[in-house]
């Protein structure tokens, strides 16, 4: 019943198993766990649900509820997870039981509520039906956005981590602006992230109707396209690049970065100043990865994921600042993913998404096989040409982390006890800053062997 038969209709992979029963759940369960080798598991023991666990896959049996199966399935939130199959004591299949014409709705691509008693009950359906929507291709039926937008902010009494799964279950389906967007309709958005709501009447001037939220919706859009043409943009790096962002995030690498697009101007609200005439946002990194941290703990992400997204927010006007230099040094190259650590990949993909967003986004399919082209110099009028020359200096960076290992990631030449004999100077935090600036000496190419090294600090020594 509900999601397996769903799924069973559409074509798509079973791996979760639901069954209802009259009588007792639990030594079905117990009973199926002992004859297949599954895990017994209990979820509920309140409402009578277990669940067997298998190595490839789930089965949950629960009793019914409200005496009959049809009094159950009227529970369902949604009607295309309202449908089951009779199964008889020897595994046969009976007549599909549709009371509520979820096929109809699944032939239609529709997420429809019967009505608005489900959310009342669990607010968390609120999330789910526009996660049901991003994950199947589906439309959210239009009475049901209606209810959803009168009841958005119930979604805030929500447990953090159970509004986490909904989300990132949304944000893993590409493209995903389009739900986002959607969410931002009836404003499932601004319950998710009640800061975000501050941007649609900040810098209207500027970024038009919809203010700074605009420009925030367009670059989870660019997101969602660097994601799907990364491998034809940087054709070379292509495997180089997945690996990357599958050792940063893992399965969740692509929610993670819509994500920290989302969030990557959360302080522009808080920080808007007029200063000369001109609308500045001075501190919004600073102030907005403060901001992603506190909103993601309130949704109880891991510790790594937090640390991942806020830096993210916290350094995406780095590359903005390079692109001001007149070139890139290869010390600048250095310094920029050490500071960055392992977050180098994923922030020049954000900061990708936000240059593109400022570009019509056929400008910017039709721009990119020029986009990797050497920024050169800055344009002498700095508005004309300056989202290419970003957008180009984050190719730029993108390709040095993977093709420049020795300016990147310099060799140790030399360890700590030969800083110490050389210099002359005890163990202490003296020996790292020696090290240190031999690293970035190296990276500019100033040192490329052990007896260059040692010829610097002693160099080093006289100063």
């Amino acid at each position: 019943m509900g999601g397996a038969v769903r799924d069973a209709a559409l074509g798509r992979p079973l791996t979760d198993l639901d069954l209802a029963v009259l009588g007792d759940a639990e030594g079905l369960a117990r009973a199926l766990a002992n004859k297949a080798s599954g895990s017994f598991v209990v979820l509920d023991d309140s409402t009578r649900v277990y669940r067997v666990a298998f190595p490839e896959g789930q089965v949950d049996v629960a009793e019914i509820l409200g005496g009959s199966i049809a009094a159950d399935l009227a529970r369902r939130d949604f009607t295309i997870n309202a449908m089951a199959y009779p199964v008889s004591p020897d595994g046969a299949l009976g007549p599909l039981l549709d009371p509520r014409g979820g096929s109809r709705d699944l032939a239609s691509g529709l997420v429809r509520a019967s009505g608005p008693e489900p959310f009342a009950e669990d607010p968390l359906r609120l999330l789910r039906a526009y996660r049901f929507a991003a994950q199947l291709g589906f439309t959210v039926e239009p009475k049901t956005r209606g209810w959803i937008k009168k009841l958005a902010p119930k979604l805030r009494r929500c447990a953090g981590e159970r509004v986490r799964v909904e989300l990132m279950g949304l944000l893993s389906a590409g493209p995903a602006a389009p739900h986002v967007r959607a969410l931002d309709e009836v404003r499932l958005l601004s319950a998710l992230f009640p800061e975000l709501e501050k941007q649609r009447a900040c810098a209207r001037g500027y970024y038009g109707s919809g203010g700074v939220l605009r420009h925030t919706l367009d670059a989870v859009e660019r997101m969602d396209l660097i994601l799907e043409k990364a491998p034809s943009v940087w054709p070379e790096l292509k495997d180089s690049v997945a690996r990357e962002l599958d050792r940063w995030g893992g399965r969740a690498a692509s929610a993670l970065l819509r994500l920290g697009i989302l969030l990557h101007d959360v302080a522009k609200p808080a920080t808007a100043k007029k200063i000369g005439g001109r609308l500045r946002f001075f501190g919004h990194d600073e102030r907005g990865a403060k901001m992603t941290r506190k909103e993601l703990e309130r949704l109880r992400f891991s510790g790594k994921e937090i640390d991942s997204v806020s830096e993210c927010v916290r350094h995406h006007l780095r590359p903005g600042n390079l692109a001001t230099n007149r070139e890139v040094s290869p010390k600048a190259i250095y310094r920029f993913f050490r500071d960055l650590g392992g977050n180098g990949v994923p922030l020049l993909f954000v900061c990708w998404a936000d240059y593109a967003s400022y570009m019509d986004k056929a400008a910017v399919r039709r721009a990119l096989p020029t986009l990797t082209k050497d920024p050169g110099p800055p344009p002498a009028d700095p508005d004309k040409g300056k989202t290419v020359r970003h957008l180009r200096l984050v190719s730029l960076l993108l390709k040095a982390y993977f093709e420049r290992a020795d300016v990147v990631r310099p060799p140790k030449l030399l360890t700590g006890h030969d800083v110490m004999k050389t210099l002359g100077i005890p163990p202490g935090p003296a020996v790292g800053k020696a090290l240190a600036k031999l690293t970035e000496a190296q990276a500019a190419g100033k040192v490329p062997d052990k007896e260059s090294a040692l010829a610097f600090l002693r160099r080093l020594k006289k100063t």
